[in-house]
């Protein structure tokens, strides 16, 4: 009783925390093409156009049209939803914006509450369960890059997370659908339908695992499901490369930026292609010596996730929300150091602030030249100046120290998986850190 009065009493404070922070709110770019596409689907028009809502929402906050969205179609319904609870019946922006946020913060605690159910599950440790969900509440990273940013990776996770246990519990269906819906939000999970499917082979044969791979291809098509009934997607047809080939943010391929370099075009084309080849090395691995062990499901995705993320030429910060958690659950039960868990978070966090500056998140009620002054946020888009120079080069030191973090926890959970190690990641003889 006395523990689950604790958790209420964190659930309450998170949820109040978060809301709070948020509803002022919001990337100065994300926020603007989220509030468009909540009015766009209302209106009948596809989200995935660029929309003019100046005359609705005020020319003063968006100045010009806002860029269609770019993620598969469901968060475009999430937030028509928001939009027809919130600003279609008050018309004020504010409240819009907060509406947007409520499905995040929701799925933030859901997913502390999961993460601690599995570390509960693992361990028989109800301390360390109980830590594990304050530490998912309460974590700064998660909370600035989710509620206040508004970015929905969190959800995602949730699903995906969920797939893992469900899958790790022999509830194939319920993993298939979890996993579809983690992907039908967010196409990041879908490298890991390759795993689920190798576990279902070496558990339960071919013919269960290509019924769970129809099963997930099921839920995700019928998420795009709207391009059939007409929107239009000419926008992502015609942009379909752009992480391929644009270099940036929370990527290790930020040393290039010293060189001046920040798009992969002629020779170095196919850089933005390597993600695709490490994939295949982990899962080669994965489909050599796995034993399918249903403890081995986390780690597995640990390692799958780190090849990709540390070798893509661009990868949002927010995108190392699919990462924090999986190292949570790697490391209690493994007996990992605490600093490997602190070492994910905390450098995307003061990568983030570095990349886009804290003050033009308050775009919604401040005057966005007021911000820009004072920000000083002119000197992030370039290396002409010292001072761009100075802060490409942080964002360089910092990508750095996240390749070797990375690379270190790749090894690690392939070595928890009774994998072979490849011989250029195995370079940490000594203690961890």
């Amino acid at each position: 009783m006395v523990e689950t009065s604790r958790i209420k009493y964190w659930i309450f404070l998170s949820a109040a925390v978060q809301l709070a922070l948020g509803a002022f709110t919001a990337h100065q770019y994300d926020g603007r093409v989220f509030l468009a596409a909540g009015y766009s689907v209302v209106h009948g028009k596809s989200p995935y156009m660029q929309t003019d809502v100046s005359n609705v929402f005020g020319a003063s906050i968006f100045p010009e049209p806002v860029p269609g969205i770019g993620y598969p179609p469901p968060w475009s319904f999430v937030l028509a939803l928001a939009y027809l609870v919130s600003y279609n019946l008050f018309p004020n922006l504010i409240l819009y914006n907060l509406a947007t946020k409520l499905p995040i913060v929701i799925g933030n605690i859901l997913l502390a509450l999961l993460v601690g159910r599995m570390v509960l599950s693992e361990t028989s440790s109800s301390i360390l369960s109980q830590t594990a969900t304050r530490f998912m509440l309460f974590n700064p990273y998660v909370v600035y890059s989710t509620a206040i940013w508004g970015q929905f990776d969190t959800v995602s996770v949730l699903l995906m997370l969920l797939a893992l246990f469900a899958l790790s519990r022999s509830r194939p269906r319920l993993s298939a659908v979890a996993l579809g819906g983690a992907i039908a939000l967010k196409l990041i999970p879908v490298i890991l339908l390759p795993l689920a499917v190798l576990y279902e082979i070496r558990r339960r044969g071919w013919a269960r695992a290509l019924q769970y791979f129809l099963f997930v291809v099921g839920v995700v098509g019928l998420s795009f499901s709207p391009f059939v009934l007409g929107w239009d997607f000419k926008t992502i047809i015609d942009n379909w490369n752009i992480h391929f080939v644009r270099v940036g943010a929370f990527s290790p391929m930020d040393i290039l930026l010293a060189f001046g370099i920040n798009d992969l075009a002629n020779g170095l084309a196919l850089l933005g292609y390597l993600w695709i080849p490490a994939l295949a090395i982990v899962y080669y691995l994965l489909w050599k010596s796995w034993s399918a062990k249903p403890v081995d499901l986390i780690l597995s995705a640990l390692a799958v996730l780190l090849g990709v993320f540390l070798t893509r030429s661009w990868v949002s910060e927010q995108n190392l929300n699919f990462v924090v958690p999986l190292v949570l659950l790697a490391s209690l039960p493994q007996g990992w150091s605490k600093r490997w868990v602190t070492a994910v978070w905390v450098l995307p966090l003061v990568f983030t602030f570095l990349h886009s500056s804290p003050l033009l998140l308050f775009f919604l009620v401040i005057p966005e030249p007021v911000l820009r002054a004072a920000s000083l946020d002119h000197l992030r888009f370039g290396v002409a100046s010292p001072e761009g120079m100075l802060i490409t080069m942080a964002w360089i030191a910092i990508a750095m120290a996240w390749l070797v973090i990375g690379l270190k926890l790749l090894r690690k959970s392939l070595r928890a998986c009774s994998l072979p190690v490849p011989p250029n990641l195995d370079t940490d003889t000594g203690p961890d850190p």
